[in-house]
């Protein structure tokens, strides 16, 4: 993996983001079964990208208590941990109304409960998020809401973010206390109240994108002038499925242990100062330490050392990371789809780097969005990454997500990156196209076309290696099937003339024309073939003596095409015996 696709977290991200879901248990049953299985669902997710995510499952409004704090109604499934596959079993085995329901909701001793799962938690966490499924129809007792509010302002001054899931089939008239709830929850900032979903995949998804930590690639000062700078955060918006951190280990066959290897940096010296050793005691094997290691390169046959500083200043003479604007340039010139070298990146500007940096943002991307430019930079996100020429395009709620502008880095190559393509001359070749086949060409584009997104399609691979270690692990019977998303749907094809699309694609099947290894021989002799005249005379004697087969097939369609009759069909496909009963038919 290349420097520059690597994630940098700053210091201040260090640590694991921890999530608490809070599950309802006064609501109905089937409230709680959707719940239940999206929460599922979302550890399972983390199970298969072997995330180190810190997550936790509790239930409240219960009967029973089972907490690690003997907070009354209150349950543990499982405590704050990274997700296992016995957590998982225990949270699908779990059966919610097993537990009963309490008389009245008491939900501030939920939130304080929470609290303590944070600060008890062993492990350092760089942010914590709590998720309640419910509806947002049945308040706390009144007795309790001012408590509860206070609860939540003390959460939100302890940067915990809370979110509700309205989990409903229908639309309903939201609790006036939720409402005052989520401005506490939001600090007093604008919000959505959170319309009712009931798909548990919906669900999942959206628990996923609450609990999920937007960690920048890097936060740079972004150089516009001489002595003017703004901060900014640049993100990766799309993960690459390359990037798999399951845990993989070689084991031995026989006794099954792990194997282990072992790379070790030695220098031989030889003891006493002497300059031949003596024998096998005075040759030792000592550690090399790190300005002792050389690096080379061989240019010309020979080696052209460096030592490391010298190494790192040959691959990045751009200095530190930072962007550069360079100028600008027309949007006409740039096309994000045919300048796609690998995936962009997102510009977010960063009061943390530099205050004030919103504003001069804005205003740079209302003027490139006016004047319709790009922006064309230079960018370098590591200490040893190889600076890139970037493009940068504004835009505004890139992948359907809450933002409101921000810039796409569209990578552009350098001029030693560009290949020459040579270019053909077809002025010799007259191709014609008949009207039928642009119509045809044309029919299949408009009814291809649809609306594309990125959640539309899941990786096949991916999702068949995890069904497979599903069903090893879980050993569950009714495994969630494996649909293949990428297959093409093939109702869209059913209104295309088969006849029409087999004579401008085909033959296909075992109809195919079998092409022979050498291209230029079966080229010429194609064409020899074609240039050569049948002799009717021999046409007719081989008609009578019964002995056309003796032609080839390429020949047989000669001979059918110079009959030029209405009477002889399409010939398109038809086998060798098809084509002589042809010939003895209309040929006679």
């Amino acid at each position: 993996m290349d420097s520059d696709d690597e994630i940098e977290e700053s210091s201040k991200w260090k640590g694991r983001p921890g999530t608490i879901i809070l599950i309802n248990a006064l609501e109905d049953s089937s409230v709680t079964a959707v719940a239940q299985e999206a929460s599922c669902r979302l550890i399972r997710q983390y199970l298969r990208s072997s995330s180190a995510h810190i997550i936790g499952v509790t239930i409240y409004g219960t009967e029973q208590t089972k907490s690690a704090f003997n907070t009354s109604n209150v349950v543990d499934i499982f405590p704050m941990n990274v997700p296992t596959l016995d957590g998982y079993k225990k949270l699908r085995a779990a059966n919610i109304e097993s537990y009963g329901k309490a008389k009245e909701l008491i939900l501030s001793e939920v939130l304080w409960h929470c609290s303590k799962i944070f600060k008890n938690c062993n492990k350092t966490l760089s942010s914590k998020t709590v998720i309640i499924l419910t509806q947002l129809n049945n308040s706390p007792i009144e007795t309790d809401r001012e408590r509860t509010l206070k609860r939540v302002i003390d959460l939100a001054e302890s940067y915990t973010e809370i979110k509700c899931i309205n989990i409903s089939m229908n639309d309903y008239p939201i609790n006036p206390f939720y409402q005052k709830f989520l401005i506490e929850a939001n600090k007093s900032k604008d919000y959505i109240l959170p319309k009712a979903i009931w798909d548990s995949k919906a669900i999942e998804t959206l628990m996923y994108i609450h609990s999920h930590r937007h960690l920048a690639v890097a936060k740079l000062c972004f150089e516009i002038g001489n002595g003017l700078s703004i901060g900014v955060g640049v993100y990766s918006l799309l993960k690459s499925s390359s990037q798999s951190h399951h845990k993989t280990s070689k084991l031995d066959k026989e006794t099954n242990e792990v194997v282990e290897s072992v790379t070790k940096t030695t220098k031989v010296t030889i003891g006493s100062g002497n300059s031949f050793p003596k024998d096998d005691n005075d040759i030792k094997e000592v550690p090399l330490l790190k300005s002792e290691l050389l690096f080379y390169q061989e240019y010309g046959g020979e080696r052209i050392e460096f030592t490391e500083k010298e190494k790192k200043a040959i691959e990045n003479p751009f200095g530190p990371p930072m962007i550069k604007l360079l100028g600008f340039k027309p949007a006409t010139i740039l096309c994000k789809e045919k300048w796609f070298l690998k995936s962009s990146y997102f510009i977010f500007p960063s009061e943390s780097v530099i205050e004030g940096s919103t504003i001069a943002f804005k205003a740079l991307h209302k003027a490139c969005t006016e004047m319709n430019t790009v922006a064309i930079c230079i960018l370098c996100t590591r200490v040893n990454a190889r600076p890139t020429i970037v493009a940068l395009v504004p835009c505004t709620n890139p992948l359907d997500l809450d933002i409101e502008i921000g810039f796409d880095v569209i990578f552009i190559p350098f001029i030693e990156n560009v290949r020459d393509i040579p270019a053909f001359d077809n002025t010799d070749q007259n191709i014609v196209v008949e009207n039928a086949h642009k119509v045809l060409m044309k029919d299949m584009l408009t009814s291809l076309q649809f609306d594309y997104k990125a959640d539309m399609f899941e990786n096949p691979k991916l999702q068949s290696e995890y069904r497979a270690i599903e069903a090893k692990s879980l050993q569950e019977e009714n495994m969630e099937p494996f649909v293949d998303t990428t297959k093409p749907n093939l109702e869209k094809f059913q209104d295309i003339r088969d006849d029409l699309f087999e004579e401008l694609f085909g033959p296909f099947g075992v109809l195919s024309i079998k092409r022979s290894k050498n291209e230029n021989e079966s080229s010429i002799n194609t064409k020899k073939v074609k240039s050569e005249d049948i002799n009717e005379d021999e046409l007719q004697e081989k008609i009578s003596n019964k002995t056309v087969d003796s032609y080839t097939i390429t020949q047989l369609k000669n001979i059918l095409k110079n009959k030029s009759t209405s009477e002889v069909p399409a010939m398109t496909g038809l086998k060798k015996n098809a084509l002589v009963n042809l010939v003895y038919k209309h040929c006679k």
